[in-house]
């Protein structure tokens, strides 16, 4: 097989997997849009995972303002892991202090007394991952300014890619 061939066939292979993984993101996107604004759910449930972003500094230096969290929803939960649960219709993601039964004491790392106790049906889950720095790259990704260009940019880069091929081919067949 010529170099050329090859080529074309690895070229071919990475705009067929950067096509799924935007359509797997877009989907994945359309489906938390469903689930809050329609469905009118309180957080995104996707596998049994959810994704939020902080707003404050409670749990510094672990979580820091605009920090990306994972959690596996679910109150499968000991001493010392940090879930995120619902108090007065606010989500807020501490650490557990304490566990009496179904009654849970918490704290942010950064605070300086624990919190009010609750309870464990309060608890939406555990936070099983954390992006940190991101908070640069959300605004980033959010400022309309820079979705809509990069968007033209994608489609532009397959619209490319494809009229290529097709000369490709006329040019293998001529």
């Amino acid at each position: 097989m010529k170099p050329d061939k090859i080529f074309k066939i690895i070229k071919k292979v990475i705009v067929d997997v950067i096509i799924l993984v935007l359509s797997i993101i877009a989907i994945l996107a359309i489906w938390g849009f469903i689930q809050l604004n329609v469905q009118n759910k309180e957080y995104v449930n996707i596998f049994g995972y959810s994704i939020l972003s902080t707003e404050t500094g409670s749990m510094s230096p672990t979580i820091e303002v605009g920090d990306i969290i994972i959690i596996k929803i679910g109150d499968e939960i000991k001493k010392n892991d940090i879930i995120t649960y619902k108090q007065d219709d606010v989500l807020i993601t501490h650490r557990i202090e304490q566990i009496d039964g179904d009654t849970i004491i918490t704290k942010g790392d950064y605070n300086n007394i624990q919190d009010e106790p609750i309870e464990r049906s309060q608890v939406i889950g555990k936070v099983v991952h954390i992006f940190n720095n991101v908070e640069v790259w959300k605004q980033v990704f959010t400022d309309m300014h820079v979705i809509i260009p990069m968007v033209i940019t994608i489609i532009l880069f397959i619209v490319m890619i494809a009229y290529k091929e097709k000369i490709g081919d006329k040019k293998d067949v001529g």
